[in-house]
């Protein structure tokens, strides 16, 4: 499957497309992992619900950049503070992440911040869980349909 083009790329290195076997070992071998979930996977009820489940099963902290009833998702906070804090290696919600995952923002607002991260924090793994492929993440699901997309999550959640 081609990449897509990518006019914003500042990089000649990509993110490596990978699949729910990948990403496990991954999510596993983190210490300290952060899920920053994004508007659109509020709003989607059953990715909300798998990623509920993806970050209880591999104890990850969270932080919620979009308006959300309840605690599900983690802490408010916004993107643009949450990239921050980890662009100066400081602590988000008490714990120092060695990996961080972009889920449910737009694809060049994610871009975006996964650039400056990628200048700032080499040491930080980066993953991108959105339908649409991200460069400037370490790791990134292809772009994908909908249903594709929501059943590389069911598969790293195991369902």
């Amino acid at each position: 499957m081609p990449l897509p083009r990518d006019p914003t790329l500042i990089y000649t290195d990509k993110a490596e497309v990978a699949r729910a076997p990948v990403l496990k070992m991954v999510f596993r071998r983190a210490n300290d992992s952060l899920m920053i979930v994004g508007p659109r996977a509020v709003e989607d009820e059953e990715w909300r619900e798998l990623l509920m489940k993806l970050r209880e099963e591999f104890r990850m902290s969270a932080v919620c950049t979009a308006p959300y009833k309840g605690n599900d998702l983690g802490r408010k906070m916004g993107i643009v503070e949450a990239a921050t804090l980890l662009q100066r290696d400081a602590p988000v919600l008490g714990v120092h992440p060695d990996l961080v995952v972009f889920t449910g923002s737009r694809t060049d607002v994610t871009d975006r911040v996964l650039q400056g991260l990628r200048h700032a924090r080499p040491d930080l793994v980066k993953v991108s869980l959105n339908p649409e492929y991200c460069p400037s993440a370490d790791y990134s699901l292809p772009t994908v349909k909908r249903d594709q997309f929501l059943q590389e999550l069911k598969a790293l959640v195991g369902i």
